[in-house]
Parts: C-alpha cells; sequence; structure tokens
C-alpha cells in the first residue's frame, strides 16, 4: 500500500484541495493527516467567531471534500485535530469515525490486517494561547532556554473559550497518557503523534531550539526497540526541516518523520509518500516521494 502522510495543512486554505490532487495523482490508498486540520484566517472568524468558524469549516468544507474525493477513489483517511484546532469541534468528526474518516488520537486502529495505526495529538506546553491539547511533558519535564511557553490561555471544552493556566507539577502528562497507549499495543503500528520526538531533526524552532517531547522520544525508543514499531510520522513544528535540513531522523533504527509544512496562498504543500510492505520496519528504500 503506498500512504500519503501530511500535518498542519491549516498552513494554508489551499492545503486540503492540493493534498486530494496530490493523492489522486499519485493514486495512493490511504492518506494520513497528522493535526492542525483547520486553517488559519477563516474569512467568517471576526463575525461568527473563532470557535463557530472552524466549526463551519469541518461542517461546509472538510467533510464533504472528503465524501466527494471518496466517490471518486477508494482511500482510507485517518485524521485528527490538533493544538491550534479547537477540540470542542471533534464532535462534528466523531459521527463519521470508522466510516468516512478514521480518528486518530488517543486510540489503535487497525490499518492493515498486520499493522495498526497509533495516534496521538497532545503536546507540550507551547507559546501559543489555545491549550485544549497541551500538556506537561514527562516527569522530568524540560524547556530549553530559547522555548518560551506560555501556561496562561483558554480551553474549549464546554464549546465556548475559558480561560485556563497550565499546571507543570500535574501527573497529567503525554508520559502519563502514552503508558496507557503502550497497554493497547500488540502487533505492529505505525505512530502518528503530532509532537515530534525532543532533539532530532523534527524539533527544531527558527530559533534554533529544539522543542519536541521527551515523552514521545522515549516512546518510540521502547517500542522501536521491542521491534513493535513500524515508523513514526510528526508535525507541528512547520520550519524544522528547513532549519535542520532534514524531514527525517533515526531513533534506535526507527525512521521518524516531519516533512514540515509553508503558509500562505503561494506556499508549497509539503507532504511524503511511503510504501508500506506487510509489517517491516520502514526503510529510506521505502519513501518513494518527498513533496515540497
Amino acid at each position: 500500500m503506498n500512504i500519503l502522510y501530511t500535518s498542519d495543512i491549516h498552513a494554508s486554505s489551499t492545503h486540503l484541495f492540493s493534498m486530494l490532487s496530490v493523492a489522486e495523482n499519485e493514486d495512493v490508498g490511504c492518506i494520513i493527516i497528522g493535526g492542525d486540520i483547520v486553517p488559519h484566517n477563516l474569512p467568517d472568524s471576526f463575525k461568527a467567531g473563532p470557535v463557530k468558524a472552524q466549526a463551519r469549516y469541518l461542517e461546509n468544507v472538510l467533510i464533504p471534500a472528503i465524501m466527494e474525493f471518496k466517490q471518486r477513489r477508494k482511500v482510507q483517511f485517518f485524521l485528527d485535530l490538533g493544538n491550534d484546532d479547537f477540540f470542542c469541534n471533534r464532535d462534528i468528526l466523531e459521527p463519521h469515525d470508522g466510516g468516512l474518516l478514521n480518528l486518530l488520537h488517543f486510540k489503535k486502529t487497525r490499518l492493515t490486517e498486520e499493522v495498526d495505526i497509533i495516534g496521538y495529538m497532545t503536546v507540550p506546553p507551547t507559546p501559543f494561547t489555545r491549550k485544549d491539547l497541551e500538556k506537561p511533558d514527562s516527569k522530568k519535564q524540560f524547556h530549553a532556554p530559547g522555548n518560551n511557553i506560555l501556561l496562561r490561555g483558554y480551553t474549549t471544552q464546554n464549546g465556548i473559550l475559558e480561560e485556563t493556566v497550565l499546571d507543570l507539577a500535574s501527573n497529567d502528562t503525554i508520559e502519563k497518557d502514552l503508558v496507557q497507549l503502550s497497554d493497547l499495543i500488540d502487533k505492529p503500528f505505525i505512530f502518528v503523534s503530532h509532537s515530534p520526538p525532543y532533539n532530532t531533526p523534527l524539533d527544531v524552532l527558527y530559533n534554533m531550539v529544539h522543542a519536541g517531547s521527551v515523552a514521545i522520544r522515549d516512546f518510540i525508543a521502547e517500542w522501536s526497540t521491542k521491534g513493535k514499531l513500524i515508523a513514526s510520522f510528526h508535525g507541528h513544528i512547520h520550519e524544522s526541516p528547513a532549519r535542520s535540513g532534514s524531514i527525517s531522523g533515526s531513533i534506535c533504527n526507527c525512521l521518524c518523520f516531519n516533512p514540515g509544512q509553508e503558509s500562505g496562498p503561494r506556499g508549497s504543500f509539503r507532504y511524503v509518500i511511503f510504501r508500506l510492505e506487510g509489517s517491516r520496519m520502514l526503510q529510506s528504500t521505502d519513501i518513494l516521494k518527498i513533496g515540497y
């Protein structure tokens, strides 16, 4: 099976349709989007408010586009909201889970008879105010100098913007969530996490500081060593490939990818197409195309 992976299509209002065009031209059998799916600067944000504007996009643009595409092509879709999307709107996608599309966050889903896909969209604290999908990373919480996180922001768990303050001392961490996900693993899997692993070519900010997740890096190392992890795919830090010079890295022989993303109507759509053969670990020769 040939699979198209991308992330952060929110960077441009054209990226959704660029993605579908590439998928059709390249004849892929599966599309995976690793979070942040609603474009920035929606035209009705000022009038309707940002939460409702994102809901309307999901209802009136994203879902119809996938429906229309699947009428022409038999393609699996795996996707979920990311930290820049308002998580209260996930209830718009949930009725389609397991049919039109497959949601990724905090669950295991069968990709093929031999391979599962496990998704996780929560990220460590960021400099941004949207906090629906942010948590402390782990008990060994670490923030590199230059990664200027913001603890105060807002969530939308009740369908409206509500102020919140992240508690870095909380026991509710990414590390704890990944322990729960580990309990689901019983066969080879592909891991899709919005946050990249810490201190890799995939998590480099504009100022050259690494801002990925230590817990996610440890999870990848553990399951790669156990021989279950086929590959891991990430996003979140759009600029990382341009700053590090690479879309990929390796943790305990497991290949990890963040294709990055370009912003604005003239920004190029970035993606990776790879070949999945059975349940063996992904090799560099399985990368069929890197799109810029």
